[in-house]
């Protein structure tokens, strides 16, 4: 398995930039948050894995997905003593800016890591690799 904070090897400066412009608009998609686009976008770049490009991100927007929801649904507890709701609120914001992240990187042909993620792309899809 590779280090979590470095790409894995077959992404980066080894990819071609065909392969980098050709995975670009779906590496977009998995990070926007809206109406499940994301989601959807990254299980299908997960699943179909003919892009090293668009399955990076795909695997880094997943992950910051389940992060959010784990991270929120522990934030439920809360409610009944007052803190949840603004935990839950900062929770939100916290992954929309990873997000908003992970647009910049994915839109400049960057395969880096989002932070607080990165160590569970690994240990969750550690295994998926471009077919």
């Amino acid at each position: 398995m590779t280090d979590a904070t470095t790409p894995p090897p077959s992404t980066g400066s080894q990819l071609s930039q065909q392969e980098i412009d050709s995975g670009k608009t779906m590496a977009i998609l998995a990070y926007i948050p809206i109406a499940l686009i994301g989601l959807i976008v990254s299980i299908i770049s997960i699943s179909s894995k003919n892009n090293a490009f668009a399955l990076y991100h795909a695997k880094q927007a997943l992950t910051l997905y389940i992060c959010a929801v784990v991270a929120g649904l522990c934030c439920v507890p809360l409610f009944l003593i007052c803190i949840g709701i603004p935990l839950l609120i900062a929770v939100e914001v916290g992954a929309l800016v990873l997000c908003i992240m992970g647009i910049i990187n994915a839109s400049s042909n960057q395969c880096k890591p989002l932070p607080l993620i990165a160590k569970f792309v690994d240990k969750l899809f550690g295994k998926i690799q471009k077919v």
